[in-house]
């Protein structure tokens, strides 16, 4: 009797085994609504990692140097993809099957994806979220699967022929509570620089990725007008779906205190809800657009040491060299916050900016609409 009870505990422990191997793995079997078995599929009640390992490895680090992972010669900005992939038994050659994302339970406001293959690479999730998604071809469907992404900043997004973008959003802030994500964005230009026509770099499928992944309404562009900084454009490389707002600044010398009308305008267009979502950039997305990256995360109440990352983060993007804390640290804009008043970063920051000119109420309404 003690030998048979031996045997089945033995079973019972190999069959826990596989169930738990099957839970963490790519997927237990699931039936579609015609009872064709999809055999697997990934990514199932798992956490998704959305940095390549270079990014990751620096944003663990202890370091605010990304020497051994990016030195601003190369576009390694990108996020990793995530990779959905299944199994479809019995599926003839060339079906086309169509992937579903959604952020809801019911699959509600889902974005779709039709392909021949069985996977798929999806760029620019968010993080920190809760992602359904589906998989239908040949008129079945699957059971809706389930995934989380890390919650890990930046959210750095792919945009071809744009280096350097990421949302501002995603970062958890003093108060324990979490930025909005999917509503302003920091970028490298969309256009050659300083070119006598107009020469525009981001690619179709960037500008597809722009309007209809990231649904951009406006564009801040702070390049310089006078010196033909802006490369002959006068309108958004986007189409006439988007406002372009112009507002040139200099990027040598004190950046805040020479900037102080663009940098109010800046403000102003930022304070309205109907203007976003908005991507603002400069030529290379690290300097002017690091500081307005630095005011208005500082102001939503980001920790510094998430804005020192971000600000070197810059590096993996192609921006012909590196940039250094220290040279965050000796800026204009980092010295006025840091000896303003207040008891936290986000206080200093509303009262350098309010003393600086902007409104009470657009820093409220900024604060309103991104928190």
């Amino acid at each position: 009797m003690k030998k048979i009870s031996s045997v089945l505990l033995s079973l019972l422990l190999i069959i826990t085994m596989f169930a738990g191997c099957s839970a963490q793995g790519s997927a237990p079997a699931l039936i579609s609504t015609n009872d064709e078995i999809i055999s697997s599929a990934y990514p199932i009640d798992t956490v998704v990692d959305l940095h390549t390992e270079k990014q990751a490895a620096f944003l663990s680090s202890s370091t605010l140097s990304t020497k051994g992972y990016a030195n601003g010669k190369k576009n390694n900005s990108a996020p990793k993809p995530v990779e959905f992939v299944w199994d479809c038994n019995n599926a003839a050659d060339g079906t086309q099957y169509v992937l579903s994302i959604s952020e809801n339970a019911d699959m509600s406001d889902a974005v779709t994806y039709t392909t021949t293959s069985e996977s798929l690479e999806v760029y620019n999730l968010k993080i920190a979220t809760d992602y359904y998604w589906t998989v239908s071809g040949d008129g079945n469907t699957s059971g809706i699967f389930t995934f989380t992404t890390s919650d890990i900043p930046p959210r750095n997004i792919h945009v071809d022929g744009i280096t350097n973008v990421r949302d501002l959003g995603g970062r958890m802030t003093e108060n324990g509570t979490r930025t909005k994500q999917g509503l302003i964005y920091r970028c490298g230009r969309l256009n050659e620089s300083s070119a006598e026509t107009p020469n525009i770099e981001i690619t179709d499928d960037g500008k597809r990725t722009m309007l209809n992944e990231l649904g951009i309404k406006s564009e801040i562009d702070v390049r310089k007008v006078y010196d033909g900084e802006t490369g002959a454009i006068t309108s958004s490389p986007l189409g006439d779906t988007v406002t372009y707002f112009s507002c040139p600044m200099e990027w040598e010398g004190n950046t805040f205190v020479d900037n102080h009308d663009e940098l109010l305008r800046v403000f102003e267009i930022l304070s309205k809800q109907e203007n976003y979502p908005i991507i603002f950039h400069c030529n290379i997305g690290t300097d002017r657009t690091g500081m307005i990256a630095y005011l208005v995360n500082a102001l939503l109440g980001v920790p510094e040491e998430e804005l020192y990352k971000d600000y070197v983060f810059s590096n993996f993007g192609n921006i012909g060299g590196t940039r250094s804390i220290d040279q965050l640290k000796e800026s204009g804009y980092y010295k006025a916050v840091s000896e303003a008043q207040g008891n936290s970063l986000s206080e200093k920051t509303y009262n350098c900016l309010a003393d600086f000119g902007v409104p009470s109420e657009q820093l409220d309404a900024i604060i309103s609409i991104l928190s």
